[in-house]
């Protein structure tokens, strides 16, 4: 997955109403629900138009997940959820030099999420945990990371109800 397209997905999962838009000098993306929770324009993210929408998305992804407005903040946590994954490994698997623990663990979160249609919020909090092996002799491993739910438009309008 690329950072443009998780980036893209994270601020769609925040407001399905999010827009790019490609100016004369400039690429812009629009958020509806940036502007009415924190009241002023709807601007979430600029970047230079020879970027490409890349920049633009990534630069987005980054004014969400860093904006201090403690309003943002309160959505952002009001609809994390935190996925936690068990698997067993058998021993062979882990000793193949083409086995990569990280990546599985990441794989098989995103498809957790992806079953809840969450997106993944900070792919670098990503962690792992080892457990006690089991009687059948598979290592056991604990993987962890934290999602965003995506938001309902039930629940936007009621939050739009109680901000004004």
């Amino acid at each position: 997955m690329s950072d443009q397209s998780e980036a893209e997905r994270l601020i769609r999962c925040f407001d399905p109403a999010a827009s790019f838009a490609a100016g004369a000098h400039e690429n812009l993306i629009l958020s509806p629900r940036w502007a009415r929770i924190r009241r002023q324009h709807p601007l979430l993210a600029t970047s230079p138009l020879a970027d490409g929408p890349s920049v633009a998305w990534t630069t987005a992804r980054h004014n969400l997940l860093t904006c201090r407005d403690r309003s943002i903040q309160l959505a952002l946590a009001t609809y994390q959820h935190r996925i936690r994954i068990e698997a067993r490994i058998a021993m062979a698997s882990l000793r193949d030099p083409a086995f990569d623990l990280h990546r599985h663990g990441h794989d098989l979160l995103d498809r957790h999420g992806e079953a809840r249609s969450a997106v993944i919020v900070r792919r670098e909090d990503f962690w792992i945990r080892s457990l006690p092996p089991d009687p059948e002799g598979y290592a056991r491993f604990e993987f962890g990371n934290t999602f965003l739910l995506p938001i309902t438009e039930g629940a936007m309008l009621a939050e739009s109800k109680a901000l004004w």
